[in-house]
């Protein structure tokens, strides 16, 4: 075993019987899907110890806590993002990569891992290259239906792409769908959502869930706020997610909701899956991981794509999902009061319509997609242990 110097400074031990590394980083939406590729690594006994396995991630990325929150260890890497410029902030992000493409050739000098397995973002850059030069296998998870640079630049040496959606183009690609948490596949096991309803004391309203992500939304949260106070449709209860960054500003606002809106305001929410499972309708940005996870649930929505995203993956994904009934998109531009509210009634015009658009998220949602994923881990692993 050896030791590994986290961002903190303190050292962590790191098992030389790592067989697995999985980089990426940079969002929850890349390590979500990771967390949930190494527990089923596990369950499925394609590995058969927690050591077996190692995280990757990005100094300047989130979602840290999630991989540490279960049980695995990890690595982080320094660096930021390269921007498509000439610039200082360039030169600096370069000297970076160096580093963290040094730092990740001694992890895999250590570890000698069987696999590697990309989630794209920072982290993954350095390690894949790393990779490739010690001539590691590679698998490519992407999330999005747009592809991330990182991911379009390694899958060219991997072994197979793993997709989430029809048609995305990289070389070897086998559409699996996007790993789902655990909370979300065990709250469709259970079938828990008259209970959660119940547990809400939502009743007969119809039930819509906002948020915008663990930071917020600000024009999300805007429209929100002020529909709430402007309703005059039918009787809706909101739960209004406001994310720790508009928290302080919104809750100190004099407010009055409309009587026809029973409206409850949370900061932060850690865990969606109840809330996302009870709802008739989600409105959010287009995240993979978001619309990943209320297609599965079977959660019609409205998807106000983040503007300016890596390639617009967003409006891409959201496009992908109103191509097929099961969403609404609302472009980030045109989003208002007015304008969230005429999508909203016009949604519930008719009971049959919100039953409709349901039926379509389920026949999209690729509950398994872990189990594929891993599979072809899996095979990776067996073709190695015959060379």
């Amino acid at each position: 075993m050896w030791l590994d110097s986290s961002s903190n400074g303190r050292g962590k031990v790191i098992s030389k019987k790592c067989r697995v590394l999985i980089a990426g980083g940079g969002t929850a939406g890349h390590v979500i899907p990771a967390v949930s590729i190494a527990q089923t690594l596990l369950e499925n006994e394609i590995l058969g110890d927690i050591d077996e396995v190692h995280f990757v991630g990005s100094k300047r990325g989130v979602g840290k806590e999630l991989v540490t929150e279960a049980g695995f260890s990890l690595t982080i890497l320094p660096g930021r993002g390269i921007e498509r410029k000439l610039s200082l902030r360039n030169l600096f992000s370069i000297i970076l990569l160096c580093a963290a493409l040094f730092r990740a050739g001694l992890l895999i000098i250590k570890t000698k891992p069987e696999v590697i397995v990309i989630m794209g973002g920072y982290a993954s850059l350095a390690c894949g290259l790393a990779g490739k030069l010690f001539t590691i296998p590679l698998v490519v998870a992407e999330q999005n239906s747009v592809p991330g640079s990182t991911n379009k630049i390694l899958s060219r040496f991997a072994e197979v792409s793993a997709i989430s959606f029809d048609g995305v183009d990289l070389p070897r690609a086998v559409m699996t769908g996007n790993p789902l948490r655990r909370e979300i596949l065990n709250f469709l096991d259970e079938g828990s959502r008259e209970e959660s309803r119940r547990k809400l004391e939502v009743g007969a309203q119809v039930m819509i869930t906002v948020f915008g992500g663990s930071l917020g939304a600000r024009r999300i949260n805007e429209a929100v706020f002020d529909l709430a106070q402007q309703w005059t449709g039918r009787n809706i209860c909101i739960f209004h997610v406001f994310g720790k960054r508009d928290w302080s500003y919104f809750s100190e606002q004099n407010f009055r909701a409309s009587e026809k809106v029973d409206y409850r305001m949370f900061e932060y929410v850690k865990d969606m899956t109840e809330l996302l499972g009870a709802s008739d309708l989600v409105i959010c940005r287009s995240g993979a991981t978001t619309v990943s996870e209320i297609t599965a649930l079977g959660i019609p929505s409205i998807l106000i794509p983040l503007p300016n995203s890596p390639g617009d993956h967003q409006t891409e994904n959201a496009k992908y999902f109103e191509s097929r009934s099961s969403a609404v998109l609302l472009p980030d531009v045109e989003l208002d009061s007015f304008s969230l509210a005429r999508k909203i009634s016009h949604l519930l015009e008719n009971d049959k319509h919100l039953a409709e658009m349901s039926d379509n998220a389920k026949s999209l949602a690729r509950l398994d997609a872990s189990e594929e994923v891993g599979n072809l881990v899996a095979e990776i692993i067996k073709k190695g242990s015959y060379a």
